[in-house]
């Protein structure tokens, strides 16, 4: 049986949705919470799937000691991409993947310098035609938003999705994708995050943004769930043929 090996830097940020379809297609989903200290398995081979989830800490991060895993996950990514061995990164997981392909990672930041926030369900532009891993799928996606941080693509990855304050939404590298959006996540856990990231929420949006975000989101869970679902069915699939 193929593993997936999900890295879980927060409490409140599993698998979900990935999860659930993981186990469809065959897959032991084994959850690694390497914020408690869990270690990975130490056999991955290039037939299991790792998935690296996200969290509020980036890779500005990387050598604090308060995130001791932080630079082995790096580490470990980067023996993966020389192996051509499947990743699968969601927000900080991509921005990590990214860091760990050599391109640049670093807070956004309009145009006079100041600090950015992509929180919310909001809009997202598909490059459609850049791959077939989007087939079937509309040129615009609504998902779930929740970052401050941002990847360059890194060097040889195509480029699968765009918005205008973060142009390297999703790519892919070989056999690796990486997602800075949520297309796992459903409503009731989007309002859980409002109330555990509050503050980020509201240096986002303002002070009205916990309760707006949490009234939006179930209902917008709902209509998007279908092409979350056909993305994310049609990444794994993709990792799965190769």
């Amino acid at each position: 049986m193929r593993r997936a090996v999900c890295l879980v830097n927060v409490p409140h940020e599993g698998p979900a949705l990935l999860g659930s379809l993981l186990a469809e297609r065959g897959f032991k989903v084994q959850v690694v919470e390497v914020f408690r200290g869990e270690r990975w398995p130490t056999d991955l081979n290039a037939q299991d799937l790792l998935v690296i989830m996200g969290g509020p800490m980036g890779v500005l991060d990387l050598g604090r000691p308060e995130y001791p895993w932080l630079q082995p996950v790096v580490q470990l990514i980067q023996q993966r991409l020389a192996q051509d061995a499947p990743c699968l990164g969601v927000c900080l997981g991509a921005q990590l993947m990214a860091h760990a392909a050599g391109a640049k990672v670093a807070p956004m930041v309009d145009s006079a310098g100041q600090r950015l926030r992509e929180v919310g369900w909001g809009p997202m532009q598909l490059h459609l035609g850049a791959d077939p891993v989007l087939r079937g799928l509309p040129a615009t996606l609504e998902v779930l938003h929740w970052h401050g941080d941002a990847c360059a693509l890194p060097a040889g990855a195509v480029l699968l999705a765009s918005t205008p304050v973060c142009p390297v939404q999703m790519y892919r590298l070989q056999r690796s994708f990486g997602l800075q959006f949520h297309p796992e996540i459903d409503g009731p856990t989007a309002c859980v995050w409002a109330e555990e990231d509050a503050a980020f929420v509201q240096a986002a949006n303002g002070p009205d943004g916990v309760p707006v975000l949490k009234a939006a989101s179930p209902a917008a869970a709902e209509r998007t769930y279908a092409t979350r679902r056909k993305l994310l069915e049609q990444i794994l699939d993709a990792q799965l043929a190769l």
